[in-house]
C-alpha cells in the first residue's frame, strides 16, 4: 500500500475536521469553513460561541454534531444551520469522551446515537425530528458509553467506553434489531475469549462484519502498559461479529490508539500515525513527525489537547489538524 502526503495551509489552526467529498470541513472553529485538497478555502463566516472542540458528520453530509469532548453540551446542525441542543449526563463527563454518532440509512433517514439522559443508556433518535426510536422499560447495564461508531453498512453500532473502576471495554449492537426491539440496547454482544480477561482500549469497524481492536489481558494481565510501555499481552485483534470469534490476534510493540481500518491494514494514531499489518502487527510505515496525541482509551482528561482527526477508511485517507494547517495522508493499493 502506497502513501501520498499532502499539506493544506490554513489561516488558523482548525478546531475540528470532517471529510466532505474531496475536501474537509471545520465545523468548530470555522463554523463550516471548507478546505479543498487543492488549497481552496471557502469561509463560512460563522462562529459558535461555546467550548465545542469536536464534530461528527452524517454520511450524506447534511447533518453534523459539534460537541465538547469532556463536557455535557452538543449542538445538532442541518446543512450548517442550528437544529437543536443536545446533552448528556454530568456523571464523570469531565473524564471521558462524549458519546455521539450519526448514520444515514439507505432510505435517506438519518439516525442519531447518543446518551441524552444517562451515561449508561444508549438511545437512537430520528435526527430530523428528534423522535426517540428506542424507548423502553428495560434497565441499562452499568457501562460508560463513548466513542460511538456505526459500521460502514449501518448494520452495527459500536460503543468503545469503560466500566468501573476503570477498565476499557467495548460493546456492539445490531441497529435493525434495536429499532424493532429497543431492549436489545441493554443486551450488548460480548466478545468470546473463553475464560480469559479482555480489556479493549480502542476499536474500529473494518469491512462487512469485522471489528478490529487494540486489546490486552489475554494472558490474565490487567496492566498491559506499565509506565507507558507495553507488556507482552498487547494485541491487535480482528473479530468477526457474525462468527463470534477472533480471526487473528497479533502482538503490538506499543498502543495502537485510535484506529482506522482499511483492507488488511489499520492506521494507529497513538503518538503518531503508523500503518499496521493486521495479520502480524508489523508496522509497515510511520509518520513520526506528525503528532496525533496519546489517546488509547475513552478516558482522556489526563491528556494534553488532542489534534483534530478526520478518518475516511473507505476513501483510504486521513487528515490531521496542526497549528500551521492540515496534513493529509492518502493511500493507494
Amino acid at each position: 500500500m502506497k502513501a501520498e502526503h499532502l499539506f493544506i495551509p490554513t489561516p488558523c489552526a482548525p478546531g475540528s475536521l470532517s471529510w466532505s467529498g474531496e475536501g474537509l470541513v471545520d465545523w468548530v472553529s470555522g463554523g463550516g469553513t471548507r478546505y479543498g485538497l487543492d488549497g481552496k478555502i471557502v469561509d463560512s463566516h460563522v462562529h459558535y460561541g461555546y467550548r465545542f472542540d469536536a464534530a461528527v458528520t452524517s454520511q450524506d453530509g447534511r447533518y453534523a454534531v459539534i460537541y465538547e469532548k469532556l463536557g455535557t453540551k452538543a449542538a445538532l446542525l442541518r446543512d450548517g444551520r442550528h437544529v437543536r441542543e443536545l446533552n448528556r449526563s454530568y456523571y464523570h463527563a469531565n473524564a471521558y469522551e462524549y458519546p455521539i454518532a450519526l448514520l444515514t440509512l439507505p432510505s435517506g433517514r438519518t439516525l442519531l446515537a447518543h446518551c441524552p439522559e444517562e451515561y449508561c443508556r444508549l438511545e437512537l433518535e430520528d435526527a430530523e425530528t428528534g423522535e426517540r426510536l428506542t424507548r423502553r422499560d428495560s434497565e441499562s447495564p452499568d457501562f460508560f458509553h463513548s466513542r460511538l461508531q456505526f459500521s460502514r453498512d449501518g448494520r452495527y453500532l459500536l460503543s468503545a467506553g469503560w466500566i468501573w473502576h476503570p477498565v476499557d471495554a467495548a460493546s456492539t449492537f445490531d441497529v435493525a434489531r434495536a429499532l424493532e426491539q429497543p431492549a436489545s440496547l441493554d443486551q450488548p454482544q460480548d466478545f468470546e475469549v473463553g475464560d480469559c480477561f479482555l480489556e479493549i482500549h480502542s476499536a474500529a469497524f473494518g469491512e462487512r462484519d469485522l471489528l478490529v481492536m487494540d486489546c490486552s489481558g489475554l494472558d490474565g494481565d490487567e496492566t498491559p502498559f506499565e509506565d507507558g510501555r507495553p507488556t507482552d499481552t498487547a494485541r491487535l485483534g480482528v473479530y468477526s461479529l457474525t462468527e463470534r470469534r477472533f480471526l487473528s490476534m497479533a502482538p503490538l510493540d506499543m498502543p495502537a490508539g485510535t484506529l482506522m481500518v482499511m483492507d488488511g491494514y489499520a492506521v494507529g494514531f497513538f503518538e503518531h500515525p503508523r500503518l499496521i499489518e493486521l495479520a502480524t502487527g508489523r508496522v509497515v510505515e510511520s509518520w513520526p513527525g506528525l503528532a496525533t496525541g496519546m489517546q488509547s482509551s475513552s478516558i482522556i482528561r489526563h491528556l494534553p489537547s488532542l489534534p483534530p482527526l478526520a478518518l475516511d477508511p473507505v476513501g483510504r485517507r486521513f487528515a490531521v489538524g496542526t497549528d500551521k494547517g492540515i496534513e493529509v495522508i492518502r493511500f493507494s493499493p
